[in-house]
Order: structure tokens, then C-alpha cells, then sequence
């Protein structure tokens, strides 16, 4: 199997978030937009460089954190390229990554993804145990958050359904708790041989109080992962068949 983990919004505490993936050995990507229309803040130029030197890859999540579907294909072009290049001025090095914020690329988000010359761009469609096979769709696992039964069948059934999506959700479901949920994934992945992506947001493991239950999950994984299975998305985007 592979294991991939990516954290959106580039909040403060992805430096905290950093340190505890480091500790583990496990590979992450950071979605990163420029400045963030919902009021939370984002990280330093200088938090980006360091998270970069230490192994970490950077990605684009827009300029402002907009969500696409409401914007009309104009902005939405805007708020794709112009996101991508401004992350690239601050980092002084290219950025091939992108995410949806919200997890919606809506009716324009893919095809400029592909024309601002992303080689990938991430969803939030959950409970699969592969990226897909398009990689400006690519879809997740898991997102660390203890989502209760509609959220994690309105994920199922808005993004296009199917019947091993839905026995993976059951099994989440049927866990019983965030911890055992994602356990109960690594679990599949390993016995299937499948891609166990991890998702989520720094800003919610402090609101929430998550970072022993990441801990735990990280050094879960890390025993049973060999380290050169643990990638970032854009190793990951690079494993699936052109």
C-alpha cells in the first residue's frame, strides 16, 4: 500500500502539524492560499520556506480560499492563477499541486486547473483506496475529523456513489470514533494494497484537541508503513497511469 496525507488552508498550526509528521517520518502536502476570505489566518513566507526545506511539499488552494461553484469563470480562472503564482513568488520554486477548496472544482474548476498547468488537483471525495484515474479529480480516504453518519453519507452520495465507497464509509461508521474509524482504513489499505490518503485541517485537530489521536494514528501508520511508501501528492498524482 501507500500512504499519503494532505492538510488544506495553510493555517499556523501546519508548523505544529509539520513537527508532529516529521517525527513520524511521514510525507504530507500543504494547500496553501494566498491570504483567506474566511478569516482565518495563513502562514509566513518564512513558515512556507522552512516547511519546504524540511521536506514538505507546497501547493496551491487559491488566492483567497474561494469556493469555486459560486464563481463565475473569470474569477474562478483568477483565483486559480493567480493563487499558483503568487505561491510560487513567495517560495521561489514551482508549484504543481492544487486543491478545491471546499472539495468542489464546480463547473470550471478542472479544466482550469489543467490550464493554469497543474499536474494534479485534489478533491474531497472520500472512502476510496485509490487517487483515481484523473489526476485533477483526485480523490482522498479519510479526513481526521469525527464526522457523524450524514456527513459521511452526503460525501458518499454527492460524490458519485458506489458501492465500495459505501462499504468503506460503513466501515467507518461502524468503527465507532475518529481513532478506531481510521485505524479500521490503514487496516483495509494493508490488506487490499490500496492508496490510505488522510486529509484534513490543522486549525480543526486544535479546536478539537486531535493531536494525541494524530499522534497515535501517525505512529500507527509509521509502524506499519515502509517509509518509502509514504509520499506526498505529487508522488502520488506521478503513480497513476497516463
Amino acid at each position: 500500500m501507500m500512504l499519503a496525507t494532505s492538510w488544506d488552508d495553510g493555517h499556523p498550526d501546519d508548523r505544529r502539524l509539520a513537527e508532529r509528521l516529521a517525527r513520524h517520518g511521514i510525507a504530507a502536502t500543504f494547500f496553501v492560499p494566498i491570504g483567506n476570505s474566511e478569516g482565518r489566518p495563513v502562514m509566513a513566507t518564512a513558515d512556507l520556506r522552512a516547511l519546504a526545506a524540511d521536506g514538505f511539499e507546497i501547493a496551491a488552494h487559491t488566492l483567497d480560499h474561494r469556493r469555486l461553484p459560486p464563481l463565475g469563470e473569470a474569477e474562478a480562472r483568477r483565483q486559480i492563477a493567480e493563487g499558483r503564482r503568487r505561491l510560487e513568488d513567495l517560495l521561489g520554486a514551482p508549484v504543481v499541486g492544487f486543491a478545491y477548496p471546499g472539495g468542489h472544482a464546480g463547473r470550471h474548476g478542472r479544466r482550469l486547473a489543467a490550464e493554469a498547468g497543474f499536474a494534479y488537483a485534489r478533491t474531497t471525495r472520500m472512502f476510496c483506496l485509490s487517487p483515481g484515474r484523473d489526476p485533477l479529480m483526485m480523490a482522498t480516504t479519510a479526513q481526521l475529523y469525527p464526522h457523524r453518519a450524514g456527513a459521511v453519507l452526503r460525501n458518499w452520495a454527492r460524490r458519485g456513489g458506489g458501492l465500495d465507497r459505501l462499504r468503506l464509509a460503513a466501515r467507518w461508521l461502524a468503527a465507532g470514533g475518529l481513532e478506531a474509524a481510521s485505524t479500521a482504513l490503514l487496516d483495509e489499505a494493508l490488506a487490499r494494497g490500496g492508496v490510505l490518503h488522510l486529509w484534513g485541517h490543522s486549525w480543526e485537530i486544535e479546536e478539537l484537541g486531535l493531536w494525541p489521536v494524530l499522534d497515535r494514528l501517525l505512529a500507527a501508520a509509521a509502524a506499519r508503513v515502509p517509509p518509502e511508501r509514504r509520499v506526498d501528492l505529487r508522488a502520488l498524482a506521478a503513480s497513476i497511469p497516463s
